[in-house]
C-alpha cells in the first residue's frame, strides 16, 4: 500500500514547505499547484483541467487558479455550496472558509478522491487532507495521511518530507 511505504520511505523527521522565492507568503494557488505534482488521482490520466470547488466562491479566490498549469493541465474552479455535487471536484479549496461552512462540505468529500486543503490543524483534525499554515513564522502545510488513505489518493513521499505527517489519533508515526 502506498501509504505504508510513504511512511517507511518518510522517514521520522520532517521538514517543512520552504516560502516561495522572494521570502513572501505563498497563496493557496501556490500550494495547490505543487500539491498536484505529487498526487495522483484515480483514473488520472483521463482529467482534462484540474477542476478547483470553491466554498467561498470569491473571484479573488477563483483568480488565485487563473493562468495556471500543474503535469500539462490547466486549472479551472467552480463555485459550490453546501448542497452542490462534488463529483466532479479533484481539489476541494476550503481556505478562508468558515469551519461551519466548511464542515459539510468536508464531510461530503472524504469518501470521494478529492483533494481537501484548508487552513490549520483543526482542519486535518476534522478530516482534511492538506492543512496549510499561513502564519508568517510557521508557515507550510501538513498531510493527513489517514484522510488520504480514504479518499483513494496516491501521494508521492517527496509531498510527506516537505510537510509535517499528520496521522489520526491511535495511529501508528
Amino acid at each position: 500500500m502506498l501509504i505504508a511505504a510513504a511512511l517507511v520511505l518518510a522517514g521520522g523527521a520532517m521538514a517543512d514547505s520552504s516560502p516561495p522565492p522572494g521570502g513572501g507568503l505563498a497563496t493557496t494557488g501556490d500550494y495547490v499547484v505543487r500539491f498536484v505534482q505529487y498526487v495522483r488521482w484515480p483514473a488520472d490520466e483521463s482529467i482534462a483541467a484540474w477542476q478547483v470547488c470553491i466554498a467561498t466562491g470569491s473571484a479573488a479566490k477563483t483568480a488565485t487558479y487563473a493562468e495556471r498549469i500543474s503535469r500539462g493541465r490547466p486549472f479551472a474552479t467552480r463555485a459550490v455550496s453546501a448542497t452542490d455535487t462534488l463529483a466532479d471536484c479533484q481539489i476541494l479549496d476550503l481556505t478562508d472558509t468558515p469551519p461551519t461552512d466548511a464542515k459539510p462540505l468536508l464531510q461530503r468529500a472524504r469518501p470521494l478522491a478529492i483533494l481537501t486543503v484548508g487552513d490549520g490543524e483543526a482542519f486535518c483534525s476534522a478530516g482534511g487532507i492538506a492543512c496549510l499554515r499561513k502564519q508568517p513564522d510557521a508557515g507550510g502545510f501538513e498531510i493527513n495521511l489517514s484522510a488520504v488513505q480514504q479518499a483513494r489518493l496516491a501521494v508521492n513521499p517527496q509531498l510527506l518530507m516537505l510537510g509535517r505527517r499528520r496521522v489520526a489519533a491511535g495511529g501508528a508515526p
